[in-house]
């Protein structure tokens, strides 16, 4: 008769009368209790199956040893070994450092056995190990530990990178080699593996002192530190070690910091100023400083372009320079003077004036809400990159009191279902990057398409001019052009009609300062539209960034991106540079489903 066979028809006879325990089977239990209880471990009418110790149900072992604990389970009509059948096994008992277990669960194999192996500590004592099935009654295994000769490990935990993070909190655990190895080793955690020994130091440099291991096995060692804000930064594992009996074995344990993953989507939000950047970007540069000069003082603009057209006129007319026909005719203070009160005088020239002179503070102060997307990492911790801007803030506080919230007069650009941001199109850059340093992000130089003309241009006609003129305006020449009457201007300037330079013979009439008038204010005020929509992409941006990885839940994985910084510079059609600009970035990561 087989094993099987025998063990079936022991335990037949056994539950015939219903004494089990009678029959000597060691471990098997007759049950204690109310067999409806929930935790009642012996046979129930109701079950299919019967469990069985694979021989003595009290096992021996040696500290930090290992020994099998294995069951048999067999159908109860049958009397066939039960395969494919799920046992649990657990220590039971709140003792001290009682032995590991392998596994929580098998499954029994073709034989009817399901096994686990358990692991003891340091310690030397007495457990009770019980094997479940929900169908079948409870087997109850007692594990022995006994002592054996031991030694101790000193571990010293130390780090590779003082000058670019401080590590502290740091467990420091000892497993068995046949356990863990080394190349199986995460800083965040082992799953399904619990250690021998463990332990903590403050801070890198100190050492622990693990004792009572046994000689007769190998060992390896983990740490885990922390950083700053409390993350798991670090790791470190060391392997194949042993102890002698009797003595202390010391060994260094150098901690590595773990490198971030950035791989996601981040919501950033950035802040930049392009005012210095722009005033020498070349062509392009210079007509965008033409219209916000032209803004800070519109009647001296006016003036000069009067001037200019009356200088082309006379230059051929008369021999003197025009600086002496304006002295001769005192035009220059007459044009000024003039000027200026017409706009002084009327409220919303005024208002128009001074919106102007608010528009380099309005686009000097950028705000860009993009979507930062960061691919996979690769095996030098570079990866590639994407920044899609998908809404733009300007600010206009012109009439927000002193005290007025942080976003009084904002101006909000978001972009259309296809991702164009009207005439500013899609603005968008790919890039590469790497971290480096633990928690440093590099963002390589890398052009971004900005119509920056386009931009001021939208700011000041569908913004700022219609909510001044109430609707009647949608461009600085439209406006001037109403406001300014150039035929009153000219009879201002000039009263008699004409004003002459007698030894030349030459008068300038009012009606062609009128007429001049009227091409200055056209010729300022509508390159604004002509000249700077023109632009089209000549302002080009080159820039790359930096900033610091923040991890906060101690997955690897990056959640907020801070300190970051954006530098470069503006790059005309011509290839000409301008002076460098910067501009200041924050991200959030988007979780999974945001």
């Amino acid at each position: 008769m087989n094993v099987s066979r025998r063990w079936f028809s022991l335990a037949g006879v056994c539950l015939s009368i219903m004494l089990v325990a009678a029959c000597g089977e060691p471990g098997l239990s007759a049950g204690n209790g109310d067999p409806q209880d929930e935790n009642y471990d012996g046979p129930r009418a109701t079950d299919r199956y019967f469990m069985v110790p694979a021989g003595e149900s009290t096992i021996w072992g040696e500290v930090t040893g290992e020994v099998e604990v294995k069951v048999f389970v067999y159908d109860r009509f049958s009397g066939e070994p039960a395969t494919g059948q799920e046992v649990t096994f657990e220590v039971m008992g709140t003792q001290a450092n009682p032995p590991h277990l392998q596994a929580r669960a098998t499954v029994t194999d073709d034989a009817g056995a399901a096994k686990v192996r358990a692991y003891f500590g340091v310690d030397a004592g007495s457990w009770t190990v019980r094997a479940d099935h929900p169908y079948a009654n409870a087997v109850s295994f007692t594990l022995e530990s006994t002592p054996v000769e031991t030694g101790t490990l000193r571990v010293r935990v130390e780090n590779s990178a003082p000058t670019i993070m401080r590590l502290g909190n740091i467990d420091v655990k000892v497993y068995r080699e046949d356990v863990l190895n080394c190349d199986y080793f995460s800083p965040y955690g082992q799953i399904g593996v619990t250690p021998l020994t463990e332990g903590n130091v403050s801070f890198a440099g100190e050492s622990i002192d693990f004792e009572g291991l046994g000689t007769r096995n190998r060992y390896v060692v983990t740490a885990v530190a922390r950083g700053e804000r409390g993350q798991i930064a670090a790791g470190g594992c060391v392997n194949a070690l042993s102890v002698s009996a009797d003595t202390t074995s010391e060994v260094e344990l150098l901690l590595q910091l773990v490198p971030l993953n950035p791989v996601g989507r981040y919501d950033v939000v950035s802040f930049w100023d392009f005012t210095e950047a722009i005033a020498d970007s070349g062509a392009a540069g210079a007509v965008i400083v033409r219209v916000l000069n032209v803004f800070e003082n519109p009647g001296q603009a006016i003036y000069d372009e009067i001037i200019a057209l009356v200088s082309n006129l006379v230059g051929g007319l008369i021999s003197s320079a025009i600086d002496t026909f304006l002295d001769l005719t005192n035009l220059d203070q007459a044009f000024q003077n003039m000027i200026n009160a017409f706009i002084e005088d009327n409220a919303v020239l005024r208002q128009i004036r001074d919106a102007g002179r608010d528009l380099r503070d309005v686009v000097a102060n950028l705000q860009v809400h993009s979507e930062l997307s960061i691919g996979k990492l690769d095996s030098n911790y570079t990866f590639s990159g994407q920044d899609n801007w998908i809404g733009l803030t300007l600010y206009w506080r012109w009439d927000c009191a002193d005290n007025a919230p942080a976003d009084c007069g904002a101006i909000e650009l978001v972009p259309e279902a296809d991702g164009q941001f009207a005439e500013l199109g899609l603005l968008s850059s790919n890039w590469t990057g790497q971290v480096v340093a633990y928690d440093q992000l590099q963002i390589n130089r890398h052009p971004v398409s900005l119509r920056y003309g386009r931009l001021i241009i939208y700011v000041l006609n569908d913004v700022i001019l219609p909510r001044l003129t109430d609707g009647n305006a949608t461009s600085m020449s439209e406006a001037f052009a109403y406001w300014i009457g150039c035929e009153d201007l000219a009879n201002s300037i000039i009263p008699n009609g004409q004003v002459c330079v007698t030894e030349d013979s030459y008068c300038l009439q009012a009606t062609t300062v009128a007429n001049f008038c009227e091409s200055a204010v056209s010729t300022i005020f509508s390159f604004a539209d002509m000249m700077v929509r023109g632009l089209e992409f000549d302002m080009g941006l080159q820039l790359g960034g930096s900033g610091k990885l923040i991890e906060e839940d101690s997955d690897g994985l990056v959640d907020r991106i801070e300190e970051g910084l954006f530098d470069g510079f503006v790059q005309a059609s011509d290839g000409g540079q301008s002076s460098p600009f910067t501009a200041t970035f924050s991200g959030v990561h988007r979780h999974y489903g945001e």
